[in-house]
């Protein structure tokens, strides 16, 4: 349960949420995203109340942890296949951008995909929608260093274009590319 949360994010701005588990960095990034909603207070997002930004859903972007993908589908199928669904269309040109922007091999089945991959392959499926405030939840796990050189490119691309909002345990991984930091305490 979240309790007395006041949080501000600035467009350019990375904010890492850390604290231990069950604290509610999970929770919150999903009241962020409107998929939950608070039993009391209010959320606005770009100066307006959540409720209105619903209808506007890629504005928000959310890579959750772990991601879902059709297994038997290869990246880019699984990439075009999800937005397919979204309001904006993509062409296949910016699909093949995208894999390469995160270092994934070009039509390789999910199921053959490390957890490293998949996580690779869900930031370049919320990238592609170009959202105004990215979302993520533990980006940095099972990523080897280079992977992880990647994400910290893309979530600084991202963040020069709208804000991100991060949630981890990894206070090396915060302190390097949040501009602000926010310890979650339990509630009392």
């Amino acid at each position: 349960m979240l309790r007395d949360v006041q949080l501000a994010v600035e467009p350019g701005e990375i904010v890492a949420l850390l604290g231990p588990n069950g604290v509610g960095k999970t929770t919150l990034l999903r009241v962020i995203a409107t998929l939950i909603r608070p039993q009391r207070g209010e959320v606005r997002l770009f100066g307006k109340p959540a409720k209105a930004i619903e209808q506007e859903r890629g504005w928000i972007g959310l890579v959750a942890n772990p991601p879902a993908f059709y297994r038997h589908l290869s990246g880019e199928e699984n990439l075009s296949q999800s937005l397919a669904l979204s309001s904006k269309p993509v062409a296949a040109a910016e699909i093949t951008a995208a894999m390469e922007r995160v270092g994934l091999p070009a039509g390789r089945p999910v199921a053959a995909y490390s957890s490293g991959m998949r996580k690779r392959l869900a930031l370049a499926r919320t990238m592609l929608q170009k959202p105004r405030l990215l979302l993520l939840d533990e980006p940095e796990t099972a990523l080897d260093s280079g992977g992880r050189e990647e994400l910290v490119e893309v979530i600084r691309s991202a963040a020069s274009g709208g804000a991100v909002v991060l949630a981890t345990h990894d206070h090396d991984f915060a302190g390097e590319i949040a501009s602000r930091l926010v310890e979650m305490e339990a509630a009392r």
